[in-house]
């Protein structure tokens, strides 16, 4: 059975017929040590020589545990859109893998946002991104405020009438209501989370790389 695209992107998502193909970066290689983020921090403190200060301790074990929670989620992601790529007919998609894949997104999505609300406090209040100054960060934070408050969205003419769910796929990467980020930028923007978290798993290694570049 076909189904009539317009029915499709009405009632699923925006665009789903075109939805053929995406090429998402593997990143696991690149951090094998992701997995173990918080069992390290926790060593590192419990055993090492030096640990993290109150209230700069609570914020860090935020962070590690956000940027673990999106590499997951980011992976989780990446095999559920291939998992509904594989053998899907456009015109006939396979509906539930299609909205699992959607709801990893969000996951990483919302992940993400939470790690750079938390980096800001790191990072001595400068954030990720300015306001609406167009980077991946920003576009993708822009997401994740769409997914969180869809119902203001729609209220607020953000959502347009052909906007049936406030994430969806293309060939090119995640879209949203007002924003749209490559598969390969949002591989980046985890790069960068990920790299952070390899230096804040182990506060002695962070002083030390601190002291060395003083």
């Amino acid at each position: 059975m076909q189904w009539n695209p317009n029915i499709l992107n009405k009632f699923i998502a925006p665009g789903i017929t075109e939805f053929t193909e995406a090429d998402i970066p593997d990143l696991s290689n690149d951090y094998p040590q992701a997995p173990y983020w918080l069992v390290n921090h926790f060593l590192n403190n419990a055993l090492g020589s030096c640990s993290f200060k109150n209230r700069w301790r609570q914020v860090v074990l935020a962070y590690l545990r956000r940027a673990h929670n999106a590499f997951h989620a980011y992976h989780e992601a990446r095999a559920s859109t291939f998992g509904y790529l594989e053998n899907n007919n456009p015109l006939h998609p396979q509906i539930s893998k299609y909205f699992k894949a959607l709801s990893c997104w969000e996951n990483f999505s919302l992940q993400m946002s939470m790690a750079m609300d938390l980096f800001k406090m790191l990072n001595e209040d400068v954030g990720a991104f300015k306001k609406n100054d167009g980077s991946k960060e920003q576009r993708l934070y822009g997401i994740a405020n769409m997914i969180k408050h869809t119902a203001s969205a729609v209220k607020s003419g953000q959502c347009k009438e052909s906007d049936t769910v406030p994430l969806w796929l293309s060939n090119h990467g995640l879209h949203s209501f007002d924003s749209v980020i490559s598969y390969v930028e949002v591989s980046e923007v985890l790069g960068d989370a990920s790299k952070l978290a390899e230096d804040y798993q182990d506060p002695y290694s962070l002083r030390e790389k601190w002291t060395n570049n003083a």
